[in-house]
């Protein structure tokens, strides 16, 4: 997750005389001096682009809701995956992610060792048919030191927008990375957790099922992701 900014900075400098005027050809060096030194922008764009990260299909986001099942003694976690992803992201020298940084996933590949409970949650909670797919925008990276070595393990804490069934809130993961060259891998967990209401949706329920369902949600995603190798 690194990139650098360039900074263009184009200045020019005029000297004004006191006394008559006079009327001479400008010298070598004045004309040069009047003259901005700019960067293409093409030059900057390839710059961000060499930088940036794209995320793979290796990627998945795992949810845990605590239940509580009907003839079970004992709650225990319901957990479903999420198979991939897609999009890319990339860092500038402050922490903060380049604009066009997004990653999406597909919400209604969502499974568990249950059928009956995946088909519940793909129609009533997240209702998939509307909202097929989620989103987060990375807005930030604190305590990650940059430029990002070619190697290592680094920890952090990423704020960004989550888009999940229609609604966009700011959301905060604890992430652990790990760099070797070109390849990145990531483990984010979401810190705090969430409640259903806080995406507009309801906690399931599922009558003769499920007993109960803790209103909390868990959610870790695991980011596989190719890049610049240094």
């Amino acid at each position: 997750m690194t990139s650098r900014i360039v900074l263009v900075l184009a200045v020019a400098f005029g000297a004004a005389c006191g006394g008559a005027a006079t009327t001479s050809a400008p010298t070598a060096t004045e004309t040069a001096s009047a003259t901005p030194t700019t960067v293409p922008a093409t030059t900057v764009a390839a710059s961000t682009a060499a930088s940036a990260w794209t995320v793979t299909s290796a990627s998945a986001a795992t949810v845990k809701v605590r239940e509580q099942l009907v003839g079970v003694s004992l709650p225990s976690d319901a957990v479903l995956t999420v198979k991939g992803a897609s999009g890319s992201f990339a860092l500038n020298a402050d922490g903060t992610f380049t604009s066009d940084s997004k990653i999406t996933c597909n919400v209604s590949t969502i499974a568990s060792d249950q059928r009956d409970r995946d088909n519940f949650i793909k129609q009533d909670t997240l209702a998939v048919g509307q909202f097929p797919t989620a989103t987060l925008v990375p807005t930030k990276a604190t305590g990650l030191t940059l430029p990002l070595p070619a190697s290592g393990t680094f920890t952090f804490t990423l704020a960004g927008k989550l888009t999940l069934h229609g609604v966009t809130k700011d959301v905060t993961f604890d992430v652990t990375a790990k760099r070797d060259g070109a390849t990145l891998t990531a483990t984010a967990t979401a810190n705090p957790t969430w409640k259903f209401a806080d995406f507009g949706m309801r906690a399931p329920s599922v009558p003769f099922r499920v007993v109960s369902i803790v209103d909390e949600i868990k959610l870790t995603v695991d980011i596989v992701a190719t890049g610049p190798a240094a």
